[in-house]
Formats: C-alpha cells, sequence, structure tokens
C-alpha cells in the first residue's frame, strides 16, 4: 500500500506482532520454497515501499529501500545479490532524514541513454538519486520541494531523442528532469501522489504520455500530460483517494486503458484516448490494482483487483464483469495488489498475490485456485517483485516484509 500522512497512516503504525515461524503450505498444486532471507531486517514492521529485480551484465540485483525507526542507522536503498540475497552495496539514508519513507519505491532504467541501466531512487533527503548499479556511485540527483514518495519514470517524453525523468513528490510537485539533473519544467498538480506514474503512449498519438493519479482536499483525478508540461485530459470522475494505478490494453482500440483503485474501494478503468470512463465496479474498500494482463490467456485481458479484507477479484478488462473471485485470508489490514509472471516456467502465467498478514500466495489465473502459499508472521503492505536470474524460464518471485527483510521464493508446479 502506499501509504502517506493523515488517516491511511494509522494503517500502518496498527502492525502485527514479531517474527514468528516460516510456514510452507501448499496443496496439488505446487510448492513455495525459500531461496533466501536477506540480513536487512529492522527492529520496526513498517516497510511498504516494493523491491525492483533487475539483471545487469551477468549479474543479479534486487534494489530494496529499506526503513528504520526515526533517526535511525538503518535506512537506505540496499543493491543485494539476486542469487544469494547477500549486501553488493548499500546507500545510507542519513540518521536525521531516516523515517518510515526514507527510500521510495526504485526503478532500474538507462536513465542517461548511455546504453547502461542505473537504479533511480526519491528519498526523504529531498530528492532524487540515480545510481551505478555496480558500485553505488551517484550518477545524477536532482533535489525536490518535498520527500519523495512514489517511483521515477525515465521515459522519452519530450521531442528530442534522450529520455527523461519524471518524478512527483509527496505533496504532488511534479518534476521533468533532464539526465543532468536539471529540470525541463515543474507543476504543482494540487494534492498528494500516492499510486505510481506511468508513462506510455496512452492516446496513440506516437508520442509518450504521462498519467499522474491525484488526491487533493477537494476531490481526486487523474490526469494526463505531455512532455511539454500540457494536460491532454483530466477526469475528476473518481470517488476516494487514488491508491493505485496500472495500464495495459483493455480493448480494441489503439488506445491504452488506465486502471485506477481508490480508498472508496472503486476500480475505474479510463480510456487512454480521452480519460473518459469505460467501466467502474466497487470491490470493498482500499482497493488495489497492478497492470492490465490476460493472465489466463483466453484472449481477453483482465485487471486483477483486491479489496482490503483481502479477496481477490478477477475481472474482464473490456467490462468489468467478474470471472471469478477467492479469498486469500481472512484477517488482515489491507492488501496489496498482485502481480502476475510465469513463476513456474511453463510459458504460461501464474497470479502472486501477497496479503499484509505476511502470506505470499501463487493462484491459478484461470480459476482463482490457490495452488501454494508461504507465511511469515510479519506483514506485508507492498507487492512482490519478480525475474528470472537463473535462466531456467521461470521467475523467482522478491518480497519485502514490514521488517525490512526481502525473501527470495521460488514456485514449483
Amino acid at each position: 500500500m502506499r501509504f502517506a500522512t493523515g488517516a491511511v497512516l494509522l494503517i500502518i503504525v496498527a502492525v502485527l506482532a514479531g517474527v514468528g515461524v516460516v510456514a510452507f503450505t501448499g496443496d496439488d498444486g505446487g510448492t513455495l520454497s525459500e531461496r533466501w532471507v536477506s540480513d536487512t531486517g529492522r527492529d520496526m514492521k513498517g516497510n511498504h515501499h516494493a523491491p525492483a529485480a533487475a539483471t545487469i551484465g551477468n549479474q543479479s540485483f534486487v534494489f530494496a529501500p529499506i526503513s528504520d525507526r526515526g533517526n535511525g542507522t538503518g535506512c537506505g536503498l540496499f543493491a543485494l545479490n539476486g542469487e544469494t540475497g547477500d549486501t553488493v552495496w548499500k546507500y545510507q539514508v542519513p540518521p536525521a532524514n531516516c523515517t518510515i519513507h526514507a527510500v521510495a519505491d526504485p526503478t532500474v532504467s538507462d536513465f542517461d541513454g548511455d546504453g547502461t541501466q542505473e537504479v533511480l531512487a526519491a528519498s526523504t533527503e529531498e530528492r532524487v538519486t540515480a545510481y551505478d548499479v555496480l558500485s553505488g556511485d551517484e550518477e545524477m540527483r536532482h533535489e525536490l520541494d518535498e520527500y519523495g514518495y512514489t517511483k521515477p519514470v525515465v521515459a522519452n517524453l519530450t521531442a528530442d531523442s534522450e529520455p527523461e525523468t519524471a518524478v512527483v513528490d509527496v505533496q504532488g510537485q511534479l518534476s521533468l528532469v533532464r539526465t543532468n539533473g536539471t529540470e525541463l519544467w515543474s507543476r504543482d498538480l494540487g494534492g498528494m501522489v500516492w499510486a505510481r506514474p506511468m508513462a506510455d503512449d496512452f492516446d496513440a498519438d506516437g508520442s509518450n504520455e504521462l498519467a499522474v493519479g491525484v488526491t487533493p482536499g477537494g476531490g481526486s483525478h487523474v490526469r494526463l500530460l505531455d512532455g511539454n508540461n500540457e494536460t491532454v485530459w483530466k477526469n475528476d470522475d473518481i470517488t476516494g483517494s487514488v491508491l493505485w494505478m496500472g495500464y495495459g490494453q483493455a480493448d480494441d482500440d489503439p488506445a491504452i486503458e488506465i486502471s485506477v483503485a481508490t480508498s472508496d474501494g472503486e476500480i475505474v478503468v479510463l480510456d487512454g484516448a480521452d480519460g473518459s470512463v469505460e467501466w467502474r465496479r466497487s470491490v470493498g474498500d482500499l482497493a488495489a490494482v497492478h497492470d492490465i494482463t490476460d493472465g489466463d490467456g483466453d484472449g481477453t485481458p483482465e485487471v486483477y483487483a483486491v479489496s482490503r479484507e483481502g479477496t481477490l477479484f478477477a475481472l474482464d478488462a473490456t467490462d468489468g464483469s467478474v470471472e471469478w473471485e477467492t479469498s486469500l485470508t481472512t484477517e488482515t489490514q489491507m492488501t496489496p495488489p498482485p502481480i502476475v509472471g510465469d513463476v513456474d516456467g511453463d510459458d504460461e502465467t501464474e497470479i502472486v498475490a501477497a496479503t499484509n498478514d505476511g502470506k505470499v500466495t501463487v493462484v491459478a489465473p484461470d480459476s482463482g485456485n490457490v495452488l501454494a502459499t508461504y507465511e511469515r508472521s510479519v506483514p506485508i503492505y507492498t507487492h512482490p517483485a519478480l525475474a528470472d536470474f537463473d535462466g531456467d524460464g521461470a521467475e523467482e518471485i522478491y518480497v519485502i516484509y514490514g521488517d525490512g527483510r526481502v525473501v527470495s521464493l521460488s514456485y514449483e508446479s
């Protein structure tokens, strides 16, 4: 869950009990096995920013944003070896800036167009920074007005051939940044931004745009901006705070649709061409979604959505009708969005869903059947990352728990 301030943050501080016995369960569908657990554990249970996983050259990395108690020494961006979980390097956030929001979701991208990917993250030092993935050396920084809460977005948004980095702070100040760290333009979006911004050619006009979800005091909206800081469209027909967003092709037209999940429990799918509502459905408070995808391979894309209490819905992305629903857990304060990937190497996708009570579950996308579950008695507040580091065709699962530990799991069907 992307938490910030106010009432929503209270859900984080009312966390569950400490670490218990690690448990593995499964049925005829398969088994989840623990590959490694990182040594980034902290004496708090509020870590809620997602890791990123990538292979750079011949090395695999999991980039973990770790928070600690206020004024602690454990905050930072940790580059972990993807095969062992050992720390390769870390950037430590100074104790004066060490808080529950110390480092936001990182992104791995070639931000400067030099042919090599870097890792970028915003932090409570009120800046966004790009790091060399192999050494952790700083390659670029840009100062922000407030701390960054969402992951930076790297895309070519302007007419030139170089990529730009779009970053928004928690108060909604959006900046488009050149590769040297200088600012092309900045814009006050008029409210807080908790859902990840996204870049693509949403309106199918041949150039990329940036989609942002905003939660101001007077009402929420989703806005599409071009690289010149012009609003392409704005939809303010959103009920509740915009907590999560995703995107993908939901129908037959060339525009790319945007999925929005709100605190009031609405799932809204917007047409990328003009921002109009294609459909909406209520699934329960604190709804969450990720990208639109054809998870079951039937030729029709789905929106996989969850509610606060841990019910997972497969919604037909064309009209919002329910294909199936299943309960992932019975006791939870919130549920992060599920993600989709091939975690057993059979060239067909599975759903990986984490729940706030410490469970990671593999679900069959065609039926909603639970295939396997892994559990620790530590809360989870965000979705896992997937990556195939060993080249066997099956993506491994990397999940960050509230205590800051990253757990790597493999699934065998």
